[in-house]
């Protein structure tokens, strides 16, 4: 069975010769390891798809390479496939972001101005002008990048990142979950107005897509969960969320494209406000949470299950065998529709040996 037979298969819950592998690699270690060369920033890409090509049968078109670590200026967040911020409504002061090797993150000090947030969101919807040439060239090097990549994996399944649905590019340009929940309480009218555009912006792309795209999956990143529940209140979501996810998906589907949807985090409390909005898959189920594959199989079952292997305590300090074990175990409890994956990504912190334990229980290498 090739990788995309098996990909496809399982994302329509048949039965397969093994479960496909699904991850996000960010591992120096493992990387050397299966490319037999040395892993440098300037070579960073190239060996990190090579390495890909070697043992996934399935990953996403976002990815990081290793980069050169500093701290940077930016006048807007560094979105990789995020919705449209033109300079006109670009933050003057910038944002601060720390580069790590494999990472980054941005830090706003400012202290919350309901006034300076008001005039940035009024600025942001009187940008919005619907689809325009901006957006078409924007789409454009989404999709080069993602034929690019596909071309350079060979064999191996890429899951396109065309959008999301714009409540994480929300708060992200707000400066921050907390930022955005003080937002949330003083201008809930014009957050929803704000949040509208982001959404509209993403919808555009999905609308404009050529009718010869058919990747076998998109990914729809929105981390709207921690490890104890929902960030926000499932009253909030359900007023500004989930009935704009359920239009980004329809669109998805009226062009024959499967839904994954990502986000970290125990997500049970509004496990059937997701299902209701008709995703046909789920990642990366995050174990140390709450997310169990087992359970989601019973009460779920036609659900894709992609991941659920724990990266943060399992896969860095347990054993080759308990980690075989846990596999073992997912694959069993899942039944089909299963990618064994980790809870996140094979980073840094997990030994060479971990990692090829799961590569090679699931029969991947």
């Amino acid at each position: 069975m090739t990788r995309r037979e098996r990909v496809r298969k399982t994302l329509n819950c048949e039965e397969t010769d093994r479960p496909p592998l699904y991850d996000n690699l960010r591992n120096d270690a493992v990387i050397e390891y299966l490319t037999g060369e040395k892993l440098t920033v300037e070579r960073g890409r190239e060996l990190c798809i090579k390495a890909m090509a070697k043992v996934f049968d399935a990953v996403k078109q976002f990815m990081r390479f290793p980069q050169e670590e500093k701290v940077i200026v930016k006048k807007t967040m560094p979105f990789a496939y995020s919705a449209l911020m033109p300079d006109s409504v670009a933050d003057r002061e910038g944002y601060r972001i720390y580069q790590k090797r494999w990472t980054w993150w941005y830090v706003d000090k400012r202290e919350y101005s309901r006034n300076r947030l008001v005039d940035f969101v009024k600025r942001v919807i009187k940008s919005y002008k619907g689809w325009n040439e901006e957006g078409e060239k924007n789409l454009k090097a989404i999709l080069d990048d993602f034929n690019q990549k596909q071309k350079e994996l060979k064999d191996t399944v890429l899951f396109a990142c065309i959008s999301e649905v714009g409540l994480g590019q929300a708060y992200e340009m707000l400066g921050g979950i907390d930022k955005f929940s003080y937002f949330m309480l003083d201008e809930p009218h014009l957050l929803s107005e704000y949040i509208e555009v982001l959404f509209q912006q993403n919808l555009d792309k999905v609308s404009h897509l050529p009718e010869d795209f058919h990747p076998e999956a998109v990914f729809l990143p929105e981390d709207i969960a921690f490890k104890t529940g929902p960030i926000f209140p499932p009253r909030f979501l359900k007023k500004e969320f989930f009935p704009r996810l359920k239009k980004i998906v329809e669109a998805y589907h009226e062009r024959r494209i499967k839904v994954v949807f990502h986000s970290d985090g125990n997500l049970w409390e509004i496990m059937d406000d997701l299902m209701d909005c008709e995703i046909d898959a789920l990642n990366p189920i995050e174990s140390a949470a709450g997310m169990d594959v087992g359970e989601l199989r019973k009460k779920y079952p036609g659900l894709v299950l992609i991941g659920g292997i724990d990266c943060g305590d399992l896969l860095p300090k347990g054993s080759p065998e308990e980690i075989r074990k846990v596999v073992r175990e997912n694959i069993k409890k899942a039944k089909y529709g299963y990618f064994v994956g980790s809870s996140s990504e094979i980073h840094n912190d997990i030994p060479l040996k971990n990692a090829l334990a799961m590569f090679e229980e699931v029969g991947a290498l």
